[in-house]
């Protein structure tokens, strides 16, 4: 059996190997000739898979080591029977992770003043839950909005987009769409960004296109640069606009799911799915070491602030600073030594952990917190 994967894939050959014979390729150029006679296609979200891309092909399987399925023609493989996994939630943590290290950087930067703002949510899927989970068990104020979920979660305070953009704090976690009843394509536009308060604080970690860049560009050159500004995704990648990487906060090329544990989760769900496709009960020992254990494992904290934020910040900078994928964003881009400087950059990633891979020694109020934001609890 043949399987193409995306070289991108972490443990693809370590894995993938034990099914078949395994081609690393580049997942942005992939071609129709490079797929024709494979059995097996593997994929991030980089990768269009159409139906010019797989017509006439052998493909039977193709896996999607992502959350997200924009980026694949599911009615193309409908139609020719052929099967379809992704892998829902697989880096979840990770972009929970991401959106806390954005609001620690504001604070160590900004001293804003985060925990005690009301939080609203846009989005409520594997990372969107994971989002507003998080805000709930550290206090906040929080609510979300979600058209197709409003009616499918006890205890969650679902809420009108309106009232999520009334919010201090806007965490959007939203897919892209184009069609049906909510549609999110320029979701946020001119009159939904007047809708703002004063000094709001935006982290956009979902899908590029759901905020018109046109509109938010405009809008921050109203309110003179009032507004804070934590930005993952873009239209148009890997081509980014530049002019809306320099009023950002932070600007980072679509990682914010990029932790070395849920890439990792990624690899194995799809590996599992090709398994039960194939009905191999896949390797044991593989799958058990599949997922890596962090750099730190434990840290044991003295608060010396009475700022808890700070001492979110430092615990979380600790495992992930969102700063240094931001420096090293506009290094590259200043350098320009790179044909594609975006896609660069994700290949070449510098490995993360997430917060989860950490045990937090302390009492009280400090442990609770750290909790809330992922780390976990060693008492």
């Amino acid at each position: 059996m043949k399987i193409i994967a995306d070289e991108n894939m972490p443990n693809a050959e370590k894995l993938f190997s034990t099914l078949g014979d395994v081609s690393l390729v580049n997942g942005r150029n992939l071609t129709a000739e490079q797929v024709r006679d494979a059995d097996v296609l593997l994929v991030r979200s980089v990768t269009k898979v159409t139906r010019e891309l797989l017509e006439n092909s052998c493909i039977r399987f193709v896996g999607s080591a992502t959350i997200g399925v924009d980026h694949i023609d599911r009615a193309f493989l409908d139609e020719n029977n052929i099967a379809f996994s992704s892998a829902p939630g697989c880096n979840a943590d990770a972009v929970a992770d991401y959106v806390f290290s954005g609001l620690s950087h504001l604070h160590m930067a900004k001293k804003l003043l985060w925990l005690k703002k009301k939080i609203g949510v846009v989005g409520f899927g594997n990372v969107g839950k994971r989002v507003y989970d998080r805000f709930s068990a550290l206090g906040c104020d929080v609510c979300v909005y979600d058209p197709f979920k409003s009616d499918s979660a006890d205890n969650v305070n679902f809420v009108s987009l309106k009232d999520v953009l009334a919010c201090d704090v806007i965490s959007l976690h939203a897919p892209l769409t184009l069609t049906g009843e909510y549609p999110t394509k320029d979701m946020i536009g001119e009159e939904e960004l007047a809708l703002l308060p004063p000094s709001a604080t935006i982290i956009s970690a979902g899908r590029g296109g759901v905020i018109n860049e046109k509109a938010l560009i405009k809008y921050y050159r109203k309110t003179e640069g009032a507004i804070n500004l934590v930005l993952d995704v873009w239209e148009n990648e890997p081509n980014i606009n530049q002019a809306l990487v320099e009023i950002a906060d932070i600007a980072t090329p679509h990682i914010a799911g990029y932790s070395k544990q849920g890439r990792e989760k990624g690899s194995l769900m799809i590996y599992q799915a090709l398994c039960r496709f194939l009905s191999n009960e896949g390797d044991d020992e593989l799958q058990k070491n599949a997922i890596s254990n962090g750099w730190i494992n434990s840290l044991e904290i003295t608060l010396k602030t009475s700022s808890y934020e700070e001492m979110l910040a430092r615990c979380a900078h600790a495992i992930y600073d969102v700063a240094r994928d931001d420096a090293r964003l506009r290094f590259k881009y200043r350098e320009n030594i790179e044909k594609n400087v975006f896609d660069w950059l994700r290949k070449h990633y510098v490995e993360r952990d997430e917060f989860n891979t950490c045990a937090i020694s302390h009492h009280t109020k400090a442990t609770e917190l750290l909790a809330g934001i992922g780390f976990r609890n060693n008492l």
